[in-house]
């Protein structure tokens, strides 16, 4: 789907592949390493985590919040976002049509959308 290849910016081109392409789920741990993630905390620490990060950034004026955001996200504009997007868009749309795609969506309507999911996901857990 397009938003996944949009992981191409935040954890580099050889872990958006490994990703993509294996299937593979990550733990927080992981997803901090690779800078998925720019933090991992115990569960049990998460809402105070957020809290207190966020309180941090209620200290600035939302105008130099807003103009900042702003700033990086035409950083990450002028490295060819909007262009990777349409072209993950294009190819999602080519992607459907593949014979994976399509038995996917035939075991869906046949046997339900868990006997799917197992078709798919199955070889992945070997």
């Amino acid at each position: 789907a397009p938003p996944t290849h949009m992981w191409l910016y935040s954890v580099g081109p050889q872990w958006a592949k490994r990703l993509l392409l294996t299937g593979d789920l990550i733990d927080g741990s992981k997803a901090h390493e690779i800078g998925w993630a720019i933090e991992s905390v115990p569960a049990a620490d998460l809402d105070d985590t957020v809290l207190k990060l966020a309180t941090r950034m209620s200290h600035i004026g939302k105008d130099l919040l807003t103009a900042n955001k702003y700033i990086v996200n035409k950083g990450v504009e002028l490295m060819g976002r909007t262009l990777l997007q349409q072209i993950a868009v294009e190819h999602d749309a080519i992607a459907h049509l593949a014979p994976e795609a399509l038995e996917f969506n035939k075991i869906a309507r046949e046997q339900g959308l868990k006997a799917a999911l197992e078709w798919r996901d199955g070889p992945f857990r070997q």
